[in-house]
């Protein structure tokens, strides 16, 4: 009884935030529905236990309650199976969210429509990426950790789903740096090197410089 009831509590305080989340609730209505039984039954049995802290009389008041967590454990158990399948459909639309751990990804999901959560993370999909330029859905450039802004040569759009509009941003960003890396080898028979170390953005020069 005691290690159904634990296991319970355990997997509702998990699923409870993440399912308070909007967004969440939108794209697992099925999974949201069958845990807010799960959710309405455990706050039921808390408060009972409230009122009465004597677990005999508990377990003897209601004779069906180990039948009852069992059940619900195994609700919680396929709830976590489907948002783990949730989880890896993203990531196969986007690979850089598996560099991101469950709960970070979460987090992504359930703030998906607020860009300041989203850019906290960006740093742990792309490496010395730290933020980048949007203003009004526009993404216009990104930032370096030292704080270089490199222009967009086309500007994208954070709208739809957060997986999908990052992939069109990854996709933009490697369209940009082959422009750059072709000018920037243009230029560099053509210009005093010290000038052109000057000219061109920090990872244009480092990797023109070793071809």
């Amino acid at each position: 009884m005691v290690e159904e009831w634990v296991v319970c509590q355990k997997q509702w305080i998990y699923l409870e935030n993440i399912f308070a989340a909007p967004d969440i609730k939108k794209q697992l209505p099925s999974e949201s529905i069958r845990f807010e039984c799960v959710n309405t039954f455990f706050k039921q049995l808390m408060t009972r236990t409230q009122k009465s802290s004597n677990a005999m009389k508990i377990i003897k008041n209601y004779p069906f309650l180990l039948d009852q967590l069992k059940a619900n454990n195994e609700i919680l158990d396929d709830i976590q199976k489907k948002l783990e399948n949730y989880l890896e459909s993203k990531r196969i639309v986007f690979p850089r969210f598996y560099f991101l751990s469950n709960d970070e990804l979460l987090e992504i999901l359930a703030n998906s429509q607020n860009i300041d959560v989203i850019q906290q993370h960006l740093k742990t999909c792309f490496d010395n990426l730290v933020r980048l330029d949007i203003a009004e859905l526009d993404i216009t450039a990104m930032y370096s950790n030292e704080g270089e802004r490199v222009p967009f040569a086309k500007t994208q759009k954070a709208r739809g789903l957060v997986e999908v509009w990052l992939d069109v941003v990854q996709g933009e960003m490697r369209n940009t740096l082959q422009k750059l890396l072709k000018q920037g080898l243009n230029d560099y028979a053509m210009t005093e090197r010290k000038q052109w170390v000057l000219t061109h953005f920090g990872q244009v020069v480092a990797t023109v410089a070793q071809i």
